[in-house]
């Protein structure tokens, strides 16, 4: 394999674009080789706008190059030059900067793989971006009887031997295909204020937000991503939710990691410094992420279920079930999604308790509405969380579901701090 044709391998996976990357990399080499100073100038307009240290670390010899976003992108090429090349590549204008900040990267580093900048087109690129015209051959009628009379002998010979049997073909084993990618990923990881980004997006947007988002937190140098595009995998519907999140301040905690793989989240705080953080940020996500399935909370009370041991009583189950926190879809009597690995660590231990033991599921709100709404709500989440327990395989004759409404606060209603508190599940083992 040639290396323009490793290059458009690359490029087609990171920006997306496919058969339509050889085009968009014909396109963009052109642009660098026909302004002064070839590689050289073009690093020099990155330094002009302060972007130099980036675009330096995509030359060989660098290291791991660093990402860029197409913000960025623009403020260097400018948005005239960003129209030409969209117009001669066949991309979509609001797409261009976005892919020529996955492209460029990979490109600087192949065009430079010598040691040097070249000023202009390398040999292995300039014959496959400008190939020479074609010469038109003479016709020979000799080229085409002669093949035809081959042909004619051929046809005879078979019919000579039409009554020869034929052995059927012989069946070619047919190679394991890997499964496709249909979800989206993205992992991150926070080492003393270094995020390391990874993972396969649908769209060059939303790789560029997800960068854009940890960029303007963390600092662009900081930043350092392996983020992919590829059109068949289905959008990540917690995207907006993650750049905000991006932004809490808790969520800087060194030593945060996670990683989104379609609906399912792995979450790991370990190496967060206290259990406080860790508790903090699993609300976090949480909250934030009703609607993904969240491997790896910290909550104190699932500490506790882990640690309960054979012959438990009931005050030590109660203890520990009051200390888990299960939440619902908003302003619904739901279990969020984001709860259920909850539900089922409470079920474990509900299904390990002595014969005999029984539990009454609680649920309160806060003040906002009327006593009797509030009233109803409460029953029924108390009710979502008996069901989510039973479906968990606890025995229904083991439980029972009660709604107190906003009665016996635990905090002030007047913050949004103290409802929250207010809406609580409570559990009565006895």
């Amino acid at each position: 394999m040639s290396t323009f044709d490793t290059v458009v391998q690359q490029i087609a996976r990171a920006t997306g674009l496919g058969a339509g990357a050889e085009q968009f990399i014909k396109v963009l080499a052109g642009y660098i080789f026909n302004k002064a100073g070839g590689v050289s100038g073009l690093l020099q307009k990155f330094e002009n706008a302060g972007l130099g240290d980036i675009a330096k670390s995509w030359t060989a010899g660098n290291g791991t190059p660093r990402s860029i976003d197409a913000g960025q992108i623009r403020s260097v090429l400018g948005n005239e030059a960003l129209e030409e090349i969209g117009n001669k590549a066949h991309v979509k204008p609001g797409l261009v900067a976005a892919h020529a900040a996955s492209a460029l990267p990979v490109l600087i580093r192949t065009l430079t793989s010598g040691g040097a900048l070249p000023s202009s087109m390398p040999a292995s690129f300039a014959t496959l971006v400008n190939p020479a015209p074609r010469r038109k051959k003479p016709f020979h009628l000799w080229r085409w009887l002669l093949p035809l009379l081959a042909l004619l002998a051929l046809a005879y010979c078979g019919w000579q031997k039409r009554n020869v049997l034929t052995p059927p073909p012989v069946a070619t084993p047919t190679a394991t295909l890997a499964p496709a990618v249909t979800v989206p990923s993205l992992s991150f990881k926070n080492t003393g204020g270094k995020i390391d980004l990874g993972g396969v997006v649908r769209t060059a947007a939303e790789k560029a937000g997800a960068i854009g988002a940890f960029a303007g937190v963390y600092g662009q140098k900081n930043v350092n991503a392996n983020v992919a595009v590829n059109p068949d995998v289905s959008p990540a519907t917690w995207m907006d939710s993650l750049k905000a999140v991006a932004t809490a301040p808790v969520a800087k905690t060194d030593g945060l990691a996670f990683k989104f793989t379609g609906d399912t989240l792995d979450l790991d705080t370990s190496k967060l410094p206290t259990a406080e953080a860790r508790e903090e940020l699993s609300k976090l996500f949480q909250n934030r992420f009703s609607d993904v399935e969240i491997k790896g909370l910290y909550q104190p009370g699932l500490e506790a279920l882990g640690e309960l041991r054979a012959g438990f009583g009931a005050q030590d189950l109660t203890n520990a079930l009051n200390q888990t926190d299960i939440t619902f879809d908003n302003n619904s009597d739901v279990v969020s999604t984001s709860s259920l690995a909850v539900v089922a660590e409470a079920a474990k231990a509900i299904k390990s308790a002595p014969a005999g033991m029984k539990i009454d599921i609680g649920g309160y709100t806060d003040s906002n509405g009327s006593d009797a709404a509030n009233l109803a709500l409460s029953e029924r989440r108390a009710k979502a969380v008996m069901k989510a327990l039973i479906d968990k395989g606890v025995p229904a004759g083991q439980l029972k579901a009660t709604g107190h409404g906003e009665s016996d606060p635990i905090a002030s209603n007047n913050t949004e701090a103290g409802r929250a508190a207010n809406r609580r599940t409570l559990y009565t083992v006895y």
